[in-house]
């Protein structure tokens, strides 16, 4: 009897850090499409600052995560290959179309909405504020019709690249934490909490005088059922997906124990802010920062753990095949790099609304100001 050992050379980790900083901010912008169309369609009982929100959560991390992306393909001008040879039945080559599309209704989306606080910048003290009042680009009113088509047009934008992100990590096949319908299902879910959490801290980023009645009880709705849903039907499927491992049960093993805990405490979290969304009815920025930390936390670590720890599990010999976080661009510097990205265009997208919170507090008091939020943009 002779027995043969099977060596496998060590191997570079197959998806960097990089990948979750896309699967994080590309899916945020999706999930905050949907929403704001709900928001926008139920406009009349929804307040304008809500959906301000949603809709430069969208529109921002329709930008900061394709460039994420980049950064996981190592050099920029490698994404330029995708074009020059289009291959159908590639989903990263499909996505390479679905992407730009996305980005570009987005960006389109957004300014429609916001052109008229846009507009406003023109009585601005600052002469930068007023030379981007011009990108209104004219007096004309943006029709609820144009908004309406521009809205859906993008959220089914939206969908095609949350079908092609999903589909071209589940069809890695020696991956069965991937190759199963539960881990596209449970990054599409979360995404809503991501959408919800960047949406919070938006809002906690307008300079809206402290106690302000700005949110409506839609508002409060809409954030609640959006936690809520989302985070019940990830508790769900965690189990699910977890199971789905033939070869290792990451149930035997202390470190996953710990992981898959985290994550379901990090869901039961989310369901308690969701519960406590009905007490926004005042602004409150520390409270909004609090919910919108809870948030975006659950959804990046959702994707860490099922990305990045799922390449550490051994596919042919037992390992173990540790991962350690590198300090560069390629790691840390690369997430705090993103999240800086992001956290400076929303400073500067957030001036753009703020200019009609000042402009209602010069007419009136601050609660007649938001007595009436059913009134449209």
């Amino acid at each position: 009897m002779n027995i043969t050992e099977i060596l496998v050379q060590p191997q570079a980790i197959a998806w960097l850090p990089w990948a979750v900083q896309y699967f994080f901010y590309i899916g945020s912008a999706y999930a905050a499409a949907i929403l704001f169309l709900l928001s926008y369609i139920f406009r009349a009982h929804t307040s304008h600052y809500l959906r301000s929100a949603l809709v430069l959560t969208m529109s921002i991390g329709a930008v900061v995560g394709p460039l994420a992306l980049t950064g996981d393909l190592h050099q920029p001008g490698r994404a330029l290959n995708f074009y020059s040879h289009i291959t159908p039945w590639s989903w990263m080559s499909l996505g390479s179309l679905f992407l730009p599309l996305f980005s570009a209704l987005t960006i389109l989306t957004a300014w429609l909405y916001l052109r008229d606080d846009i507009a406003k910048l023109k009585h601005s003290d600052s002469a930068i504020a007023q030379k981007i009042a011009l990108f209104s680009l004219g007096n004309w009113q943006t029709s609820s019709k144009q908004m309406i088509t521009a809205t859906v047009v993008t959220c089914l934008a939206g969908l095609t690249v949350a079908l092609y992100t999903g589909a071209e990590i589940y069809v890695v096949q020696n991956r069965p934490l991937w190759h199963q319908p539960a881990a596209p299902l449970l990054w599409f879910v979360t995404a809503f909490i991501g959408a919800i959490g960047f949406a919070l801290l938006l809002l906690a980023l307008f300079p809206i005088p402290a106690k302000a009645n700005v949110f409506t009880q839609s508002d409060q709705g809409l954030i609640k059922r959006a936690l809520l849903v989302s985070a019940i039907l990830a508790a769900v499927l965690l189990p699910i997906w977890a199971s789905n491992n033939a070869s290792f049960s990451l149930y035997e093993s202390e470190a996953w124990l710990v992981r898959l805990g985290s994550l379901a405490v990090s869901f039961l979290a989310c369901m308690g802010i969701a519960l406590l969304a009905s007490k926004i009815a005042r602004y409150n920025r520390p409270q909004l920062l609090i919910m919108s930390a809870i948030s975006l936390i659950c959804c990046w670590y959702l994707r860490w753990v099922t990305i990045m720890d799922v390449q550490t599990i051994a596919k042919f010999d037992q390992g173990p095949y540790p991962y350690e976080l590198p300090m560069g661009s390629a790691g840390l510097l690369g997430i705090l790099g993103m999240a800086g990205l992001w956290l400076a265009l929303a400073l500067a997208a957030s001036e753009i609304v703020s200019i009609s919170a000042k402009s209602l507090t010069k007419k009136s008091s601050i609660k007649q100001a938001f007595s009436k939020p059913q009134q449209a943009q």
